[in-house]
């Protein structure tokens, strides 16, 4: 009886175990005003850029921390993706247009 338990409390150990992904989810964004901060974006690393709209163009205007644009990208229904430059603490997006984007 000891033995069958044991094993039960360990079926349940290991059925209670849940395993998270550890890649960045895709973050879908519309209209509006983004700091890397809200959007939890890791600095220095490669983030790419889509809009999954069907119908819609967006535009994405990326700003660093003076204010200066670094990047102004149209972007067409259904695109591809689009590799960002690497994004530092303090840079702001701006989604312009009525689709919607997703940042991987």
């Amino acid at each position: 009886m000891r033995k069958i338990s044991i094993i039960f409390f360990i079926f349940l150990l290991f059925n209670n175990i849940t395993i998270t992904a550890s890649a960045d989810q895709p973050r879908i964004l519309r209209l509006g005003f983004y700091t890397t901060k809200d959007l939890n974006l890791s600095p220095d690393a490669l983030h790419t850029i889509q809009n999954t709209s069907p119908t819609e163009y967006v535009s994405v205007v990326l700003f660093d921390s003076n204010e200066i644009v670094q990047e102004f990208i149209r972007l067409v229904p259904k695109s591809e993706k689009y590799d960002l430059p690497p994004i530092q603490i303090g840079y702001e997006i701006i989604i312009i247009g009525d689709g919607e984007i997703t940042i991987s």
